[in-house]
């Protein structure tokens, strides 16, 4: 039969070699994390389009709202750093 495998590696910690035959059956893709400007650009039309329906007031503070949870986020990513004991961090923030 037909077999599909994904895989991804954390850059962080553990090994960062793969065996050259086990790599040959992939396709190997580098993707970075996207900046802020592009997050409060994804964020904020994933929000906007749910508060379509409620009063301009609310929906002014939208942007506040995300640049805020931007913010929170930066702060316990930079208090809570990853490490090869702590890899865990990077998925639970």
């Amino acid at each position: 039969g037909n077999t599909q495998v994904v895989s991804c590696m954390n850059p962080t910690a553990g090994c960062f070699t793969i065996n050259p035959r086990l790599q040959r059956w992939f396709a190997t893709f580098a993707v970075g994390l996207p900046g802020s400007t592009s997050l409060l650009t994804i964020y904020q039309t994933f929000l906007d389009g749910h508060l379509h329906s409620f009063s301009d007031e609310i929906k002014g503070q939208s942007t506040n709202l995300i640049k805020a949870a931007l913010g929170l986020h930066n702060n316990v990513s930079s208090t809570f750093r990853k490490t090869a004991i702590n890899f865990h961090y990077e998925f639970d923030i």
